[in-house]
């Protein structure tokens, strides 16, 4: 059986404090559980689909979008083409 889903980059397990700002312009710090290429876990709560920029130490802003988000933990998708 073949998924059809894209298959997802390994993730690197971290442990990093990023500054987190929401489009609503509210700022908070979040740690940052893992990371890849593709995105990063973070811990908080938020809202599936929220578009939020993250200023992670050593690798710097990056734009995200909230993919899921359950118990105070969240997976963000990062938007290359999107400004920080």
């Amino acid at each position: 059986m073949t998924s059809e889903w894209p298959q997802r980059r390994p993730r690197h397990a971290v442990r990093l404090t990023a500054q987190i700002m929401r489009d609503d312009e509210s700022c908070l710090e979040a740690d940052v559980t893992n990371l890849s290429l593709e995105g990063c876990g973070i811990a908080g709560w938020y809202v599936i689909g929220e578009r939020l920029t993250l200023d992670i130490p050593r690798i710097g802003k990056l734009r995200g979008q909230v993919r899921w988000a359950m118990l105070g933990r969240a997976g963000v998708r990062f938007c290359p083409d999107e400004a920080a």
